[in-house]
């Protein structure tokens, strides 16, 4: 395989994985909500850690793509990869600070715990979002 082919595999395979682990943790915090288990909240932060961790290998590859299949190309389209994509780490990173300094506050309730789990659930849309773009080329 050749080195071009592997970087554009790269992009490909961090993708899927970082798009795959937050609808997975919005899925966990659904069944904390249902069943008041902690286990399941606890999955949900560790796969938006994991997630959060994957995201720049995500974006720099898209834009080391984007730059050499699209020559750069400023487009509607890519435009909204480049902000969402900021705003998915952005928003992620937010999400992962809320959870570790105010984990006590989380388990009391009140509308911290309530944004957490806005915050959650917003990730999944803009990663189905994101996905939903990067599926128009191909």
């Amino acid at each position: 395989m050749s080195r071009k082919k592997f970087f554009i595999h790269i992009h490909h395979i961090s993708t899927h994985f970082t798009n795959g682990l937050f609808p997975v943790a919005s899925v966990m915090i659904t069944l904390y909500l249902l069943t008041g288990n902690a286990l399941y909240e606890s999955t949900a932060f560790h796969c938006m850690v994991i997630g959060l961790l994957s995201i720049p290998v995500a974006y720099g590859s898209g834009v080391v793509d984007w730059k050499k299949r699209f020559q750069g190309r400023r487009t509607r389209i890519f435009d909204h990869k480049i902000g969402y994509g900021l705003l998915f780490l952005m928003l992620g990173l937010l999400t992962v600070f809320i959870r570790i300094w105010f984990e006590e506050q989380l388990q009391i309730g009140g509308p911290l715990k309530w944004v957490y789990i806005s915050f959650t659930y917003l990730l999944t849309m803009i990663a189905t979002y994101l996905g939903h773009l990067g599926s128009k080329f191909i």
